[in-house]
């Protein structure tokens, strides 16, 4: 049962709707019609970094625009990741209800254009870099509301295994010229095994071809091209990438396979695919000369041929 006072409530709003509603008196001005004079709500609209910014925050799969824009920093300043392009999804992916998932052809796409603007930017393939690249798809609220870009970005590299380094500077242009970034001579860090080969190898570095080095980037290879589904067995990726290596190898130092394998100081490493690599399409592995443990050049190897390692 209502109180009298919310009884008194109840009838001054129904008399109200009733003015309202065309059963009443009609209020000079008003048409009746509550929603014709509405403007419909805009789009969002998002901020993004613009091509060249650079920004001070980890690679990562997914991004939203505010972190992103706050992460921004001049590139003189210490900074993880440089922006190179954005591209959009689109077509039936667009559609979704949510961002392409890794794996899926459109995060594939998008990783291939980013690669391609990338090796533009720095000016030579990248995989010939100390460099990796980031792609970042909008996370779903962004992507509800209709945000559809994703964000590529370049970064330097601190070992050969991906591990993401600070720089004070753009990496625009850097495999030309005098090519900072370019992969050379490699320090290792490992372990020697019971084979009294390399076992355990935690970390390949660049360093100055002039210093005392033991492995040597001779280039890359592409292994598993057309291959899809879930990352191959190691063994598998260790056959491919050794009937390819292997090879380049030899050309580097001037010799054929036979002679290469007939030398008992020299062998084989590569940096390997993680599950993040071979679901966005990467098939590209790098190939690096590697020397007997204890063994260390001094200068390079390149066409060495039958010689002794210059020590």
């Amino acid at each position: 049962m209502l109180t009298p006072a919310r009884t008194a409530i109840a009838a001054a709003l129904a008399a109200v709707l009733l003015g309202l509603s065309g059963c009443g008196v009609k209020v000079p001005g008003v048409d009746s019609d509550l929603v014709d004079d509405w403007q419909p709500l805009a789009a969002p609209r998002f901020e993004l970094p613009a091509t060249g910014a650079c920004l001070d925050r980890d690679a990562q799969p997914s991004y939203n625009p505010s972190s992103l824009l706050g992460a921004r920093v001049a590139c003189d300043r210490p900074h993880t990741l440089e922006v190179v392009m954005t591209g959009t999804v689109e077509g039936n992916a667009a559609q979704a209800s949510e961002p392409p998932a890794a794996g899926s052809e459109d995060a594939k796409a998008a990783y291939a254009a980013c690669g391609k603007a990338v090796s533009d930017h720095v000016g030579g393939d990248w995989h010939t870099g100390m460099l990796g690249i980031n792609v970042q798809m909008p996370n779903r609220t962004p992507w509800s509301g209709g945000l559809h870009t994703y964000v590529c970005s370049v970064y330097a590299t601190s070992d050969v295994y991906g591990s993401g380094s600070l720089t004070s500077s753009s990496l625009k242009g850097s495999l030309t010229g005098a090519a900072p970034k370019a992969l050379h001579c490699i320090e290792v860090n490992g372990d020697k095994g019971k084979d009294n080969w390399w076992g355990d190898i935690r970390a390949l570095t660049q360093i100055d071809c002039a210093q005392p080095h033991e492995a040597e980037f001779v280039g890359t290879v592409q292994v598993g091209a057309g291959v899809g589904g879930a990352l191959p067995s190691h063994d598998l990726l260790e056959k491919w990438t050794t009937d390819r290596c292997w090879p380049a190898i030899a050309k580097f130092m001037g010799l054929t396979e036979s002679q290469l394998n007939a030398r008992s100081d020299m062998g084989m490493a590569w940096d390997g695919f993680t599950k993040a690599d071979w679901d966005s399409g990467e098939r590209n592995q790098r190939c690096f000369a590697l020397f007997n443990p204890g063994k260390k050049a001094k200068a390079s190897i390149k066409g060495l041929g039958k010689k002794a390692l210059p020590v």
